[in-house]
């Protein structure tokens, strides 16, 4: 572990923004919270916001698994298990079953998660009303709102088109009959 790094490498006030950031999410059903990612020792893009996510919640004790991709063996997953490894001393895995924390892309785990089990699941685009409405200020209000008009009259002008959607793994699903959300590209 490097000495000039705090335990998990995130300093503390990191770990606290991204807690109450989680706590927010847990709050309110299939909201999605965007955090504004640190610098981290790998391209954004691989994984750095589960990976702070990950390096927020863990422990000495925790046994952590790294999905990339639906697989243990890519070199994303491995590299980020070696990270996580060196920075926090947490034992690693391949299996979901003895894993207390996963941190998964494009993938969720074959086996039923157990209670104890926190499944971090990276989403590329997590705002479902992105392709509908581009500023960030109007998307929050229309999600204040319950109003996804646009995004429901954009899904029936693609089966009116071409006779089904055109999206293909991010297709918007409804949570709880009132909340929106995109739940990533997942096979």
């Amino acid at each position: 572990m490097n000495p000039k790094h705090s335990y998990a490498y995130l300093d503390s006030e990191a770990k606290r923004e991204i807690r109450r950031k989680v706590l927010k999410a847990l709050a309110i059903p299939a909201y999605q919270v965007p955090f504004a990612s640190r610098e981290m020792p790998l391209a954004r893009g691989w994984g750095t916001g589960g990976l702070q996510l990950t390096l927020s919640l863990v422990g000495p004790e925790d046994v952590v698994k790294v999905i990339d991709q639906g697989a243990d063996d890519s070199v994303n997953a491995a590299n980020l298990r070696r990270f996580i490894a060196h920075v926090s001393r947490a034992r690693t895995t391949t299996d979901a079953l003895e894993a207390t924390l996963i941190q998964s892309r494009h993938r969720i785990p074959e086996e039923r998660l157990q209670e104890g089990q926190i499944l971090i699941l990276q989403v590329p685009i997590p705002e479902p009303l992105r392709y509908v409405e581009p500023s960030d200020a109007k998307a929050r209000e229309l999600h204040a709102l319950g109003d996804y008009s646009l995004l429901w009259v954009d899904l029936f002008e693609e089966h009116l088109h071409y006779g089904h959607s055109r999206k293909g793994a991010a297709y918007p699903v409804l949570v709880h009959g009132r909340y929106v959300m995109d739940p990533s590209p997942l096979p």
